[in-house]
């Protein structure tokens, strides 16, 4: 059923694309029938004969459009494509340049360059020189002859019937150089835009001709710089925030042992290796624009490359690394099954079932992705405040030395990208936070903000939204099926979209390479996946499957979940409440020093109104301690229904650890019962640290002490039984070791010492006030450093009733 409608998306996107990208299509070189490599053979001939030394030059090809023309035309598509009819303005839209750069020498200005049309006619040629070199200075009268001869002797494409306007004489020391300017009449209209033909001369020397829009005011083009910049840098703010929250949440994880390095390493690998390929075939193209001082334009081109290399292509690699090793860790916690594609080719294994469906859902649903990107520009494309443009991808396959191998290196690039920061991280972190909510959100900004997929539509801000559409369609991808299928959806989808527009416009030589660029991996893809589906071998995920880290982390996950679980339920042991006593107040603290605590302490109502005071400690802290303390309090709850006398509940307890208490396990524990009625407390000691009684009549401290052996003792002495009782104002303090023994940072306890002399200053106040004087002395002493052991503390206040001496026996 799944498949079925992976295949109905995709049937119903590939529809919708074909109705929406003719939309989106307009800047595109209609009718373009010469390849890059053709254009610089007819631009080579064509300069030999301007005599420009193809030997001595650095050649870059860019493809240039008019910038005043597609300014013109950008909100009216219709006039456009009427446009590329006209033999004045159509000529005009576009054209390979190849430029010849000088070796060795600064790179402005170049040895000249030749303009190649679409058809593979020559739209201009020019000749430059420096301006140190030598020449003539003639006048213009003598250079008009030749010039208006140049024009008469042929057709030139752009400039049907050029008509003389001026000379513009260029006076330099050694010589003058000349441009006559020849009007080109158009009945096409474009505004307050004219037309003219340039024929050039260095000195008394013809030089060639170039085509040439201005506008009839003589202003200057403005171009819109600053989008690109904000673009620009929105991207480098976007990666650098990412990898300084990766590298701390990787730096913490790596330290814990939860991360892994391998799989990231090689996706490091891979990153850099497409980076420095795109780099390379890109780069030429890239540097066409820029100079630097008196570097030529390879060493230009060079330096533009490393720039690209050190300050986007390692942090956009570092990124991946990032992101995967941190996303990986997260995922697999809840989305194992979803990476089970994805390890299976990690570990060579292509051909199966799993893979196999993954690829073909993720191929199915690749149009989906290529229309929805489409969807969201297009409301504010018909309304006017958007328009389209050329397109990254067709301005890669017009200018890169790679062509359309660019294409799919930024296809792969953005598949690796998105797949791990945007769904391995930015997805898994959020729904581990139980908030996917804002995860979506987060991965949709970053897809927007990187543009994932690639729209071409302009102007900022509407190019940060173009791609969000196609964007979501893999979140869903993803969440129906598994991470292969998202990227591969991605990857056939940028493919779709940076194809389809070159491959709808151009026609012959010029569309056979999109055209296989475009179909060859989409069919390498379908026949990998049809191979594995027809194996009709699933790869079944597994724990032994993880990767150790992710042993670990699932382990710990199990562990954690565990205790979390026995930390509940030793809370639940614990009193919740305090009990009411008549004539006498409570107040209680308890704090483990771990999860799982091993101290215990529990108020018991008994018959005739009386009151169980049950103290213990368990030898150490943690998960076998909060066993065995469990275990003593359902012993101690039976036990009281049928005899509550102290030594007996010792004795039954003893029994019980002895049985069942791992071997060395010992327990101290202090039982008592209050008669309110009184003010009397019957008491047995297994052990336990003595407890204090303040006397407030006299103001002094006495030990409550009835010794015995710890519960777990195999040979032990009988227990002994001791009545207290007591006055108005007496306080009875019990305590276990977590409290005198609390060091601080110079390895010294707290003490008993200390621990009297509070109970002595504060002994006159409540119960609550003594607790409180006692816990904010330990943690001053301490300077709030973490427990090592258990603490636990009960006060008792009598203030009601009055009492008589003090009698133990």
């Amino acid at each position: 059923m799944r498949r079925w409608s992976f295949a109905f998306a995709g049937l119903v996107g590939f529809g919708l694309f074909a109705f929406l990208i003719p939309l989106f299509d307009a800047p595109q070189p209609r009718g373009l029938a010469v390849t890059r490599g053709q254009a610089r053979a007819i631009a080579d001939a064509e300069a030999v004969r301007w005599r420009i030394p193809l030997d001595k030059a650095f050649v870059i090809e860019v493809w240039e459009e008019s910038n005043i023309l597609e300014k013109e035309f950008e909100k009216d598509p219709a006039r456009r494509r009427r446009a590329e009819a006209d033999p004045v303005v159509g000529p005009r839209l576009g054209g390979y340049r190849i430029s010849y750069f000088r070796q060795g020498a600064e790179k402005f200005p170049p040895y000249g360059d030749v303009i190649v049309g679409i058809h593979g006619e020559i739209l201009g040629a020019r000749r430059q020189s420096r301006q140190e070199d030598t020449g003539a200075a003639p006048k213009a009268e003598a250079l008009r002859p030749l010039a208006d001869a140049f024009v008469s002797s042929r057709v030139f494409a752009g400039a049907p019937s050029p008509v003389f306007e001026d000379a513009r004489p260029n006076v330099m020391r050694t010589r003058t150089d000349y441009t006559f300017r020849y009007r080109v009449p158009s009945s096409f209209p474009t505004g307050d835009v004219v037309f003219y033909l340039n024929v050039y001369f260095i000195g008394d020397q013809p030089a060639g001709w170039v085509l040439i829009e201005e506008y009839k005011d003589g202003r200057r083009f403005a171009f819109e710089s600053g989008a690109g910049i904000v673009t620009t840098f929105l991207r480098f703010g976007v990666i650098l925030v990412l990898l300084i929250v990766l590298l701390v949440i990787f730096l913490r994880k790596y330290h814990a042992g939860e991360v892994g390095v391998g799989t990231g390493a090689w996706l490091l690998g891979v990153t850099i290796a497409v980076s420095l390929l795109f780099t390379a075939l890109v780069s030429n193209w890239s540097s066409y624009g820029t100079g630097f001082g008196a570097l030529d334009a390879r060493l230009t081109m060079f330096t533009m490359a490393g720039f690209k290399f050190l300050f986007y292509d390692i942090p956009l690699a570092l990124l991946v690394f990032l992101a995967w090793s941190v996303g990986e860790s997260i995922a697999r916690e809840r989305w194992s099954e979803r990476l089970a594609s994805f390890d299976a080719l990690l570990r060579r294994d292509a051909v199966n079932a799993t893979v196999g469906g993954a690829l073909a859902d993720g191929l199915l649903a690749a149009p989906a992705v290529a229309a929805l990107a489409l969807v969201p520009p297009l409301v504010p494309l018909l309304t006017g405040s958007a328009h389209a443009v050329l397109g990254s991808s067709s301005e890669m396959i017009l200018n890169s030395s790679g062509s359309v191998v660019t294409v799919l290196l930024a296809a792969l690039l953005d598949a690796i990208l998105f797949s791990c920061v945007g769904l391995l991280f930015l997805l898994a972190v959020s729904h581990r936070r139980r908030v996917l909510a804002v995860g979506v959100v987060a991965t949709l900004a970053f897809a927007a903000a990187l543009a994932i997929p690639g729209v071409p539509i302009g102007p900022f801000p509407w190019g940060l939204v173009s791609g969000i559409g196609g964007a979501a369609v893999c979140l869903l991808v993803f969440g129906a099926r598994d991470l292969l299928a998202s990227a591969t959806a991605l990857f056939a989808g940028s493919l779709l979209l940076g194809f389809a527009p070159i491959i709808l416009a151009a026609t012959g030589p010029a569309r056979t390479a999109p055209v296989l660029a475009l179909l060859l991996p989409l069919l390498a893809i379908a026949a990998v996946a049809g191979a594995g589906i027809a194996t009709k071998r699933p790869v079944a995920y597994s724990h032994d499957d993880l990767a150790p880290h992710v042993k670990r982390i699932v382990e710990r996950e199990r562990i954690k979940a565990e205790i979390d679980a026995a930390n509940r339920i030793q809370a639940a042991l614990l009193p919740s409440t305090h009990p009411d006593v008549g004539g006498a107040s409570v107040a209680s603290h308890y704090r483990a020093a771990t999860e799982i605590g091993g101290d215990y302490f529990d108020f018991l109502p008994l018959e005739g109104g009386k009151l169980g005071l049950a103290f213990g400690d368990v030898a150490g802290h943690g998960l076998t301690s909060g066993i065995v303390m469990a275990m003593t309090k359902a012993a101690l709850l039976v036990q009281v229904r049928h005899d509550a006398s102290p030594v007996r509940v010792l004795e039954i307890l003893n029994d019980i650890v002895m049985k069942t208490a791992p071997k060395r396990m010992l327990m101290t524990f202090f039982f008592g019962v209050l008669d309110s009625e009184t003010s009397t407390l019957r008491f047995a000691s297994a052990g336990h640290l003595d407890p204090y009684v303040f006397r407030a009549r006299e103001k002094k401290l006495e030990l409550l002490s009835s010794w015995g052996f710890p519960l777990g003792v195999k040979r032990r002495e009988a227990f002994h039984e001791s009545v207290v009782q007591f006055e108005a104002g007496d306080r009875l303090v019990l305590y276990s070791d977590g409290l005198i023994e609390a060091l601080n940072d110079d390895g010294e306890p707290f003490g008993f010492e200390r621990f009297e002399g509070v109970i002595l200053s504060r002994g006159a106040r409540g119960a609550d006030v003594l607790k409180q004087a006692l816990l904010e002395s330990v943690k001053a002493f301490t300077r709030n450093r973490p427990p090592e052991d258990d603490q636990t503390l009960v006060v008792v206040s009598f203030e009601g009733r009055q009492a008589v001496a003090l009698r133990a026996s």
